[in-house]
């Protein structure tokens, strides 16, 4: 490749300005997409069709559970939070000697997208689903039976 020169100056060829800038940039945006995490916060719901109503505690995620759902009480049980790094599993202890693994696998533009599992005692993956939600929105996740019911996991990326 030719290049002119102009008054003492080299060109430098367009490409590798390009190619160096790739290189050096590279590991930057790899080490941010790393330390990258998402804020959780999780309410672990019973719902069953027996007597109780609805928990106060659940606030305006009652009228969601309400028309998703077609059960007569609402409990919360539990509210962990938690802040995993993309790709990193965060996990909370659920009843029924059961865990909740959430990892975050993409965020875009305030939208999220996690992997959400429910394991049972011995590790087996009792719930598997993949959700996008986007910052502020709450999904509700219908789990295992739980008592005379079932287990809601509703998940909540805060803004």
């Amino acid at each position: 490749m030719r290049h002119r020169r102009r008054s003492g100056h080299r060109m430098v060829p367009c490409v590798t300005l390009v190619c160096s800038l790739v290189a050096l940039l590279g590991p930057l945006h790899s080490t941010l997409d790393a330390q990258a995490t998402v804020t959780l916060r999780v309410q672990v719901i019973y719902a069953a069709n027996e007597p109780g109503g609805v928990d106060t505690r659940l606030g305006g995620l009652a009228a969601e559970l309400q028309r998703t759902f077609r059960y007569s009480k609402y409990e919360l049980l539990d509210s962990p939070q938690g802040s995993p790094a993309l790709n990193q599993s965060w996990q909370a202890g659920l009843p029924g000697d059961r865990r909740l693994e959430i990892t975050p696998t993409a965020m875009q533009g305030g939208q999220y997208s996690l992997t959400v599992r429910v394991l049972s005692s011995g590790g087996q993956a009792v719930v598997n689903t993949r959700v996008r939600l986007r910052s502020g929105a709450t999904v509700l996740v219908g789990g295992p039976s739980h008592r005379k019911g079932v287990l809601i996991i509703a998940i909540t990326v805060p803004q």
